[in-house]
């Protein structure tokens, strides 16, 4: 069944004038729009670019913070040792000589 009434709005026939603009205008505005779109680019790319130095600055230094903190690590575990080797060998002293003080 087909509808009776009126045709919808985008099917009804525009009475509308077209305007042309005359080519230097449009040359001008492209090229204004162009070279504002190439600057933008270029300061986009040129942000990325130092982004990305940045990023790679920060992930070596990352690295050798890590490396220098394994060793330090490692250090730190020795030295653990060492004080409760120290300690032991105290208690044993304390035990084999009573009346001996020990002051740190």
């Amino acid at each position: 069944m087909r509808c009776l009434g009126r045709r919808p709005s985008h099917l009804e026939p525009t009475h509308e004038k077209s305007y042309t603009s005359p080519p230097r205008k449009l040359v001008k505005f492209f090229a204004q729009s162009r070279d504002r779109w190439k600057a933008k680019s270029r300061a986009a790319t040129t942000g990325l670019n130092r982004l990305g130095t940045r990023l790679g600055r920060v992930e070596r230094r990352n690295a050798a913070y890590q490396e220098q903190l394994a060793v330090l690590q490692a250090q730190v575990t020795e030295w653990q040792a060492q004080h409760e080797q120290t300690v032991r060998e105290l208690a044993e002293l304390k035990k084999k000589y009573p009346g001996i003080r020990v002051e740190c």
